[in-house]
């Protein structure tokens, strides 16, 4: 507790500014008022501990997001919230897959680095309550959304496992009990063409409601693949039948549909059930070669070796594309940096080039009223993914390191909640059930280096469960003074079977046995609250939570294939302060935290084979500012602040390749945004409103190894849209813009010095879109 204390010079001034910004708001409250304006923010309700509250009532750091300001700032996809969220970081792929909706997410230095099914999330995504368990698959449609919640710090009390970073809860948006329609169209950069509708229709008079949605997004790809002749020009023997065919690469083409239907069965009883659908199909998520080691130990040096007669030429033969009857002796260009391109968007890559999705939930929520202080509700859900994802790792017309997956997934999930008020009011409580089952196949093809002895069939099936029990309750002692308590135990079993073959000999390279891994933990929740006034909220709090452990999904020489590492499990000391000031025209919120973090899951490279092993310990102190100011009637700021010290401070492992001076993957030391409202009322014409968003990050090591070329330095990124209403409200033209300076920044990449080249994905450039939006 005395490290929290004792936070850093950093930390601790940002929070002196808070004071003084929450000082100084408290001095100009009375000048605001004096103004006698008509308005004031608006109140933003929240699930953050699983019943509907204000945000300025929860002892949590969130940030809250609701439908108009997602449309405001055009996002489109989960992943994009990122820009708007100091302390999130958000990108819509992963390192290794190729996948263009595996998404990657870390909040104040926690998530995940690895996409198997093998290794769990740190950071929870629940979409109406339900848990979506895998980053694949977790590129989530902002369809018919109410609100996006972004929960920080650890939530394993009343969200469980696997939420020690934070969690984002999605939530969407219940059937009106009136017709209504709403519809919007959208162009864009890259041939975007964007359809999306929601029509809410009532079935049953007060009794059954509906609402069924649906949107597709089309556009190019924003990265090609690209003939390569080299020095030798075109009489060089590289095949080239993949060129002209799967030239692009950062494409979209996505169908999203959902339905809600809710029935009001009786006064007390309500179901709600939402069935969604999501089938796309692309190209690969962008890759570019970033560096090459040509003298690599295995596949670049044997390619080069081949070439260079280094390597019998029966052992070369039919490998890395070279022609069937072709001396591997001719003028064959040796794998090295002239396979770099200058473009970012440019790859020689030929090899696999596809990203396929077929998602399908449904879930079923009951709602009963057990007297007027209590409720019941159960959730019950289930979730079936299928993809198919493919890349190019060496990024040339060699075939060094190929990989094409097959991955399944489905999952299971019922929770029982029990709410309710005691002691006239005093007390407020939860106590819930929660059960989780999930199964999956990653069926992953390796063509390592084109030779036939290395070419890989690596099969990693997975089955588990898990059970838990929690509750939590909070006792007013005063009207002012109020404690919160609450624990969760948890129990799961995970079986790993992994089926590795060479598959030309069909030699397995691992047993073929199932490993299994036993978890139980228990994470308490302790805090205080107390409320000053109308408008200020502080509190202090203590809780636990962990990352599940793991199995090693890849074949690893000599260490084992099923080889476990532990669960990640964190301590957590906040306090953070809520207010509203201005007669609520002024929100300022901020959080300051000290994390204590044992058995840090690092992704590790032992040869050629990426693996995760528990690392070591770490500590992780932080600040967080969130100010939102209406200055006028017309004009609307928002300012985010985040710092974030993450260090390690204990390295156990004797094959991590960090050091006690390497900073965390995915983690900013400073990060910011700034966001600027501006509305014209055009009299009887309608209105004009103007946004622009200011988003910074300083230096993003985008490996845990902090290798250079995955260093993305600090970065400035702009975003702004023109929206004018017609006077009825009933259509409205957006002209809007991202990434306007045209940055060129890496989101995700992957060190393999073993293989022999280092492989990076660049975010979009700049684009243009242009949104035509009716309602009736």
């Amino acid at each position: 507790m005395h490290k929290f204390l004792n936070l850093n010079l950093k930390s601790t001034s940002m929070m002196v500014l808070s004071t003084s910004l929450l000082a100084t708001g408290l001095m100009t409250s009375s000048t605001f008022a004096a103004e006698e304006k008509s308005v004031g923010l608006e109140e933003i309700v929240i699930t953050a501990r699983k019943v509907s509250e204000s945000l300025q009532d929860v002892p949590i750091a969130v940030s809250a997001f609701t439908a108009d300001s997602l449309q405001k700032k055009g996002l489109s996809n989960i992943s994009e919230i990122g820009d708007y969220t100091p302390s999130l970081i958000m990108d819509f792929t992963s390192a290794l897959t190729g996948s263009s909706a595996s998404i990657t997410t870390f909040i104040r230095g926690i998530g995940q680095s690895d996409f198997l099914l093998t290794i769990d999330p740190g950071v929870g995504l629940y979409v109406d309550g339900v848990y979506v368990a895998r980053s694949v698959g977790g590129i989530v449609d902002l369809l018919n959304l109410q609100r996006i919640e972004v929960l920080k710090g650890p939530q394993g009390t009343l969200f469980g496992r696997n939420t020690i970073g934070g969690a984002i809860n999605i939530v969407s948006a219940m059937p009106g009990e009136e017709f209504a329609l709403k519809a919007d169209a959208t162009i864009g950069s890259y041939n975007r063409r964007d359809l999306r509708m929601t029509a809410d229709i009532p079935l049953i008079e007060d009794k059954l409601l509906s609402s069924l949605s649906f949107s597709t997004k089309n556009r190019d790809g924003y990265a090609k693949r690209i003939p390569f002749t080299g020095e030798h020009g075109p009489d060089i023997s590289y095949p080239d039948q993949a060129i002209g065919q799967n030239t692009e690469l950062g494409d979209e083409n996505t169908f999203t549909a959902k339905g809600i239907f809710q029935l009001n069965a009786t006064d007390r009883l309500q179901a709600t059930l939402i069935v969604d659908a999501t089938r796309s199909r692309a190209h690969s998520a962008v890759s570019k070669l970033l560096n090459v080691y040509p003298g690599a130990t295995q596949l670049a040096g044997l390619y080069n070796g081949c070439i260079a007669g280094a390597i019998p030429v029966e052992a070369c033969g039919p490998a890395f594309n070279l022609n069937g009857d072709a001396n591997p002796l001719n003028d064959r260009t040796p794998y090295d940096d002239r396979f770099l391109t200058d473009d970012p968007f440019t790859t020689y890559g030929t090899g696999p080039n596809f990203s396929n999705l077929d998602l399908f939930g449904i879930a079923l929520t009951l709602d009963y009223a057990v007297n007027d202080n209590v409720d019941f509700k159960s959730i019950t859900a289930y979730r079936k993914l299928d993809a198919e994802f493919g890349r190019d790792g060496d990024n040339s017309p060699v075939t060094i390191d190929h990989t094409s997956n097959l991955y399944e997934h489905s999952q299971f999930t019922q929770e029982l909640q029990l709410t309710g008020l005691s002691m006239d009011g005093k007390l407020k409580w939860l106590a819930g059930l929660y059960y989780f089952e999930e199964s999956g196949r990653d069926n992953v093809f390796v063509p390592l280096g084109g030779l036939p002895f290395l070419s890989l069939d690596e099969l990693n099936i997975v089955n588990n469960v898990s059970y838990a029990a929690f509750g939590q309750a909070s006792y007013s002692i005063t009207d002012d003074l109020s404690i919160t308590a609450g624990i969760r135990y948890t129990k799961e079993n995970k079986d790993y079977r992994p089926v590795h073959i060479e598959t030309v000999s069909g030699a397995m390279l691992v047993p073929d046995d199932t490993a299994e891994l036993d978890i139980t933990d228990t994470s308490p929740r302790i805090g205080v609250e107390y409320r000053w006034n109308d408008n200020l909220f502080t509190y202090v709090s203590v809780s636990k939570g962990f990352k599940s452990g793991g199995f090693t999904g890849r074949t690893v020489d000599p260490q084992p294939a099923a080889r476990p590492f532990k669960p990640e499990k964190v301590w957590a000391y906040e306090v953070g302060f809520k207010s509203d000031l201005a007669d609520g025209r002024v929100r300022l919120n901020g959080a300051a935290y000290y994390t204590d973090y044992s058995n840090l899951q690092v992704v590790n490279q032992e040869g050629i084979t990426p693996i995760t092993v528990n690392a070591g310990k770490a500590e992780i102190k932080g600040a967080e500012l969130e100010l939102q100011a209406m200055a006028t009637d017309n004009l609307v700021l928002t300012v985010g602040l985040a710092y974030t010290d993450a260090k390690y401070v204990e390295i156990s492992d004797p094959f991590a390749t960090i050091s006690l001076a390497s900073k965390f993957a995915n983690t900013p030391e400073f990060s910011s945004t700034v966001g600027v409202e501006y509305t014209v009322d055009l009299d009887n014409e309608g209105t004009l409103m103007v946004h622009g968003d200011w988003n910074y990050n300083s230096t993003i090591y985008n490996n845990a190894e902090n290798t250079p070329e995955l260093t993305q330095p600090a970065l400035h990124l702009f975003n702004a849209a023109v929206t004018y209403s017609h006077p009825g409200e009933q259509w409205e033209l957006i002209l809007g813009g991202r990434n306007l300076s045209d940055e060129k920044y890496l989101i995700s990449g992957f060190n393999q010095p073993g293989v022999g080249f280092t492989e990076g994905t660049y975010a979009r450039p700049r684009e243009w879109y242009l949104t035509l939006r009716m309602s009736y």
